[in-house]
């Protein structure tokens, strides 16, 4: 964990990756380069911050002052990803390469923390002579591992070896294929959850229910001219009665795998957009996730993965179900890093979500808006607004911190009244 560490970091946030989504798409990779100015929750003065866009300047003075960094503690270097490519590819493609060097070659003992583990970053990271967080060197086992799992095919092969319950499903190579299986569950009364083989973040998600099954072919040519970019390959699904939405966040580390968190997941949709930890009530279908988590840890941990991973999964009739897998750094890694660092000795209970805000407020008004309200974050509880990407989807990102699950829900409506939010 942060505070734990001697050493600087380059932190490289490869949010275009090959692991998340087969061919970038400007849909799903702009809102996670938004987002991705959130590094900064995870820097120590001397550290190197790679990102994919300009940081917006009073989000970036106001997490500065919540962390007591002063500017200048964290060099960052922004590169331009309108040319929606690898983060490493773009390094390379505008110049940038050299400069980025220079930067890292000024601090003894560097090494890299990139956000997915995928063949560019890893390969650049390498050329430039950083070697990656929990490695000497990253080995093949590892790599082949982090891209097979990332798809819903290989996700459900190794399910399948290691005793993990997973939803029915049927891997598809084409739209025959996939036209087939959804309407075999249509024709039995089932809806069906079609997705793509290698996506992430809900991208490329589709729901069809029974009553649909005479629109069936409009409704797949609609969906499938939307992805026309993506190589064939999706995974069909029975549509389950979901109960709740639950992941365990897992860390693969030398000694082996070790459970991080487990939350309850906000999904409107089938996208993630927040995360309540630990869920408000404890349940044998918590222990049992708990228990798949370090079965699967293991698994990786001999494939040579080091780092952080998740498994997501349902609950429907009483039953929990895993739905993916995501080999990389997810939407709450950070937040683990930024609660231990915030209240380093203590167990907070802790909500991050997503929402859209009708409030006219700029960020900085915002943040004042929070303190007036006595809300804001301060001695272990209240807000924190953990990015501004009100410019590209109109939503406040926060994280709430409390005392225990009655506190994060009354502070989450004191911050719904302050900023106006849906």
């Amino acid at each position: 964990m942060p505070d734990t560490r001697s050493y600087p970091l380059c932190l490289f946030a490869n949010f275009v990756n090959e692991l998340m989504v087969r061919v970038p798409d400007e849909r799903h990779t702009r809102a996670l380069v938004s987002v991705s100015p959130r590094k900064i929750w995870l820097a120590q003065p001397g550290d190197v911050l790679v990102l994919p866009t300009e940081p917006p300047a009073d989000f970036w003075a106001y997490a500065h002052g919540v962390l007591g960094l002063f500017p200048g503690d964290v060099e960052v270097l922004a590169v331009d990803t309108t040319v929606l490519r690898p983060l490493a590819t773009r390094v390379r493609e505008l110049g940038l390469t050299d400069r980025l060097h220079a930067m890292v070659t000024q601090r003894p003992g560097i090494r890299a923390m990139p956000f997915a583990l995928d063949r560019p970053a890893v390969e650049f990271l390498t050329e430039l002579g950083l070697p990656i967080d929990g490695y000497d060197t990253v080995p093949l086992s590892a790599l082949e591992s982090a891209y097979a799992l990332n798809t819903k095919s290989g996700f459900h092969r190794r399910a399948a070896e290691v005793g993990i319950p997973t939803v029915p499903g049927v891997v598809c190579g084409d739209r025959g294929e996939l036209r087939a299986a959804v309407a075999a569950l249509l024709g039995r009364g089932i809806g069906a959850v079609v997705k793509l083989d290698r996506s992430s973040n809900g991208f490329g998600l589709l729901f069809v229910r029974p009553e649909q099954a005479g629109e069936l072919d409009r409704i797949l040519d609609g969906h499938l001219s939307t992805l026309s970019g993506q190589p064939a390959g999706w995974l069909v699904e029975e549509l389950m009665p979901v109960d709740q939405v639950l992941t365990v966040e897992m860390w693969s580390a030398a000694g082996g795998p070790q459970l991080v968190h487990i939350g309850q997941m906000n999904t409107p949709n089938g996208s993630f957009s927040g995360q309540l930890t630990p869920p408000p009530q404890h349940t044998p279908q918590l222990d049992e996730l708990a228990a798949h988590g370090m079965a699967w840890g293991a698994r990786l941990h001999a494939d040579g993965y080091r780092g952080p991973f998740d498994l997501d999964a349902i609950t429907a009739r009483g039953r929990l179900y895993i739905t993916e897998t995501n080999v990389r750094r997810t939407g709450t890694t950070y937040l683990e890093y930024l609660v231990r660092r915030l209240v380093p000795d203590g167990d907070p209970v802790w909500l991050a979500d997503s929402r859209v805000g009708a409030s006219g407020l700029d960020f900085a008004a915002a943040v004042e808006a929070l303190e007036s309200a006595g809300i804001a974050y301060s001695g272990g509880t209240g807000v924190v607004l953990t990015a501004d990407t009100r410019a590209v989807d109109r939503r406040w990102r926060f994280l709430i911190l409390g005392h225990d699950h009655a506190q994060v829900s009354e502070l989450e409506k004191r911050l719904a009244d302050v900023l106006g939010l849906d």
